[in-house]
């Protein structure tokens, strides 16, 4: 059995050699172009950069949404190890009170 098996390993390596070998040569797959991606030459958008305005509340509010989003998801971390962050805490309530009181409904 052993003798068997000594004899199809080179059979096996032979045909996944071949394989390998046949699907990097995939029919009309161009070669990536390696020099030119790790030297650094210049890309050129051909389109024009767009420029979205955002009302200033929107982005105000946007920014503490962020922050509290943050500091709860520290929160969560440290509750998991068992650690409390009081002035953590009391930044949170104060973020979720500012964003409930802002609310437009």
């Amino acid at each position: 059995m052993a003798k068997r098996s000594f004899l199809l390993l080179p059979v096996v390596l032979a045909s996944a050699l071949a394989g390998a070998q046949v699907l990097g040569q995939g029919p009309g797959v161009p070669e990536p172009d390696f020099k030119n991606a790790f030297v650094g030459s210049s890309l050129a958008c051909s389109q024009q950069p767009h420029t979205i305005y955002v009302p200033q509340p929107v982005a105000e509010r946007a920014k503490i949404k962020a922050r509290l989003l943050n500091l709860l998801r520290d929160s969560l971390y440290d509750d998991a190890k068992g650690i409390v962050n009081i002035a953590r805490e009391n930044e949170i309530k104060k973020l979720a009170n500012k964003l409930k009181s802002s609310r437009t409904d």
